[in-house]
């Protein structure tokens, strides 16, 4: 698709979008890049600001859309942390999102969590992390599973990420298995957070960080080989630079696409053409696919898979060898991602022909 150009399903009958999104929502998925403060609707939202006193700005209410300001989106996400005030909160929230993956066949996820409230007192963030882990372990039982990435707005500095990131060493529950930087990476480079990262190496925990959105490819790259990270949020702007692309390729590093969440931002303009997603697939990038902060930005994750087929131009068929692909993105063991790898395959092999009828229904109607 050239610059400009009309998405590849656009011109698609409502129905056969329909049967697109039907099979997304049906396709067994992982979610490795949604923050859990960014998945509260407005429902709960309003709930637990009623129950802590907490006076919410309307415009911060409202869904972040298309070519909205980052500066928005943050406003959006900082009301939602300060609603986060005790255990009973946290496992809600909780409760809600694998309430949602499961609905969307979404059996493991992998949320950034951004924990300011033990740091100002707010709560004991073991206590939050064992009543948390009550509430995963009941999904767990019923086939869906989380772990928690502790996040650290690159605004607020490395000392910030420190503490953060020692408390995620210490959770007491295994829950938190890895540690990121998000926020605005124009503010800070990714080389002032080298001796958080170090430590979070040496402490045995996964290593991601949000480059690339707002930043250049300079700033993916910093976050690969300054900060070791394993995986990439974003990445939009290593998209145009295939000698960036092949140092991903042969780092193993992955990319988390969230292009519903860059439209919002306008991290990514299709005007100036497609999202590189494509590009990253060509150059054997491995991707996952993340909504990023759904109840802001109005997605899901099924809806972004759709858009992979309606928007990206990627039959059904590539969207299965991608989601079985994500599997090695994810900071799993290796017996769960067995399992999740079996129950995988059997998914999709009941799928198969209803995908081949969807992809025929999509070639006679002009999709590539």
């Amino acid at each position: 698709m050239g610059e400009g150009a009309a998405a590849p399903g656009e011109a698609l009958d409502p129905a056969l979008r329909e049967r697109v999104r039907a099979l997304a929502r049906r396709l067994p998925k992982v979610e490795l890049h949604v923050h859990l403060e960014g998945t509260i609707g407005e429902d709960r939202l309003r709930q637990l600001a009623r129950k802590h006193g907490v006076d919410l700005d309307p415009a911060a209410t409202q869904r972040v859309q298309r070519g909205s300001s980052f500066a928005g989106f943050i406003a959006a996400f900082v009301q939602r942390l300060n609603v986060l005030r005790d255990p009973d909160d946290w496992c809600a929230v909780v409760d809600d999102l694998l309430r949602a993956q499961s609905a969307q066949n979404a059996p493991y996820t992998e949320a950034f969590v951004t924990f300011f409230g033990a740091l100002r007192g707010d709560y004991v963030l073991a206590d939050v992390l064992r009543a948390i882990a009550d509430v995963e372990q009941d999904w767990h039982n019923r086939g869906c599973a989380l772990r928690l990435i502790a996040d650290s707005p690159r605004q607020f500095g490395e000392d910030m990420a420190m503490q953060l990131f020692r408390l995620a060493a210490a959770d007491p529950t295994g829950l938190c298995i890895g540690v990121g930087i998000g926020g605005d990476e124009l503010v800070e480079p990714a080389g002032n957070f080298a001796r958080a990262y170090a430590f979070a190496r040496d402490a045995g925990l996964r290593r991601t960080a949000h480059a690339g959105e707002h930043g250049g490819p300079e700033s993916v790259r910093a976050a690969v080989d300054v900060l070791g990270a394993e995986r990439i949020g974003h990445g939009v702007a290593a998209g145009n630079h295939p000698e960036l692309l092949g140092h991903l390729h042969a780092r193993g590093v992955a990319v988390d696409v969230c292009p519903g969440s860059n439209l919002a931002t306008s991290a990514w303009d299709p005007a100036r053409g497609p999202h590189p997603v494509r590009r990253f697939v060509e150059h054997g990038v491995r991707i996952d696919v993340g909504s990023d902060d759904p109840a802001i930005f109005g997605t899901n994750l099924s809806e972004e898979w759709a858009e992979l087929m309606l928007r990206d131009g990627f039959s059904p068929h590539e969207c299965f060898d991608l989601s079985l692909d994500s599997l090695q993105a994810a900071f799993l063991d290796d017996s769960h991602r067995a399992r999740l790898r079996a129950h995988f395959d059997a998914e999709l092999e009941d799928l198969r022909e209803d995908a081949f009828a969807l992809e025929e229904a999509m070639q006679a109607a002009g999709a590539p």
